[in-house]
């Protein structure tokens, strides 16, 4: 090789490693945390099974659901007045 192709190389090594460094400098590699990447998804797997994102399934029946639906009718039918003077309601 010539002192060209040498120096060129150089170059692209110096290239390579300024990039690979520039990559890697936000990068905390200490491992003494408890805690780890894996573990945070498996916390967020976690919440989305959760009660909040499966409720619970109520069997009524035909004579149940309509049963229920007639009471929640009553109750927004017979439900107390509201105070609207908090300007919520345009």
């Amino acid at each position: 090789m010539s002192g060209r192709e040498d120096g060129r190389n150089d170059d692209e090594m110096e290239l390579i490693n300024a990039e690979f460094e520039s990559m890697v400098a936000d990068l905390n590699l200490d491992q003494s945390s408890p805690r780890t990447y894996l573990d945070g998804l498996d916390e967020i797997a976690k919440a989305e099974r959760s009660e909040i994102y499966n409720p619970p399934a109520v069997k009524r029946g035909l004579h149940g659901t309509i049963l229920h639906l007639q009471e929640s009718i009553k109750r927004w039918w017979n439900k107390p007045p509201r105070d609207d003077s908090d300007g919520a309601v345009v």
